[in-house]
């Protein structure tokens, strides 16, 4: 069994990211991708109906920027309904699976630190029903309460980047935001705290091992960047090296004053669009996994104080 309740270093929490992912991976991305694989489906929809309807504008219009624009302006005020429900349908979508990609990892680890194993999708399915609403409220509240302050926070950081003292600072404010940002919310979800209380308690615990703490998100952030520049960079040749060979190709043709919507190209940006965002999600979900270990190796020792507890309390009836 996995024990996530364990005092770790910088190494150690790398490491285990790694071991956790090697002893729960299949079971982890499993769920993950069949309870998103209908949010990516219709997200696929959308996305192909959307480039569908402007290469046949720009079929239509040709290459003429005034022309274009006129007929896709034409075209949105006679269909003002589709493209209302398109555009809801895109932000609805967008909001719940970010919700729960964003909590699925805190509530999969708090599972397994509950003692459960071989998990389900609907084990994951009901607590994040079951903690909906507290995400409703955490997001209202980073919204209009935290975000501010860190906007402010990071203006004033990048400006400070005007003096040489800036540069590091920003380097440890950086990783420093975002590991207090993810404490917060798996004290939040983990435990029985209401907003400023959780709040309060991830500033105690960034405080209780800061260095070795932002060490770590700033270690696992660079890895996870540079994997998935390297792999957008790659779709990014391939997508246009596929756009040159469409181009010349329709350029050979008899027609060269238009450009035929052909279903090859769309399909092939929306799948790209589409691994992009699973790609962005899985990393993210690596991220916040790495999180999870500093989060439950801070909580580690108040943990095992009340095992001791728990332990003389025993004895003593005995």
């Amino acid at each position: 069994m996995f024990e996530l309740y364990r005092k770790r270093q910088l190494g150690d929490n790398l490491g285990d990211t790694f071991t956790f992912f090697k002893n729960y991976g299949k079971n982890f991305f499993k769920i993950f991708f069949i309870t998103n694989g209908a949010f990516l489906l219709l997200f696929a929809i959308v996305i192909y109906t959307l480039l569908k309807v402007n290469f046949e504008h720009i079929q239509e219009s040709g290459l003429e920027n005034n022309q274009l624009k006129s007929d896709l302006l034409e075209y949105f005020n006679h269909n003002e309904g589709l493209v209302v429900a398109l555009i809801f349908i895109c932000v609805f979508l967008f909001f719940i699976m970010s919700l729960f990609n964003y909590a699925y990892p805190v509530l999969y680890l708090k599972l397994i630190a509950a003692g459960q194993e071989d998990l389900e999708v609907n084990d994951l399915s009901a607590s994040f029903f079951k903690v909906l609403f507290k995400l409703i409220k955490f997001s209202i509240g980073y919204l209009f309460l935290v975000f501010p302050v860190l906007i402010i926070a990071l203006i004033i950081l990048f400006f400070l980047c005007f003096i040489i003292i800036g540069i590091p600072l920003l380097m440890i404010a950086l990783p420093a935001l975002f590991t207090f940002l993810n404490l917060h919310f798996y004290s939040y979800l983990t435990e029985e705290k209401r907003f400023f209380e959780s709040l309060k308690h991830a500033y105690d615990l960034v405080k209780l091992d800061f260095w070795n703490t932002i060490g770590t998100t700033f270690i696992i952030m660079m890895i996870m960047q540079f994997v998935q520049f390297a792999i957008t960079m790659c779709l990014y040749f391939v997508g246009m090296f596929i756009a040159l060979a469409y181009l010349i190709g329709n350029s050979a043709s008899d027609n060269t004053n238009t450009v035929e919507p052909s279903p090859l190209l769309i399909g092939f940006i929306t799948i790209v669009v589409i691994v992009l965002i699973v790609l962005g999600n899985i990393f993210n979900n690596i991220i916040i996994v790495n999180q999870g270990m500093i989060y439950y190796s801070l909580e580690s020792g108040d943990k095992q104080e009340s095992k001791s507890i728990d332990l003389i309390g025993d004895t003593t009836n005995e």
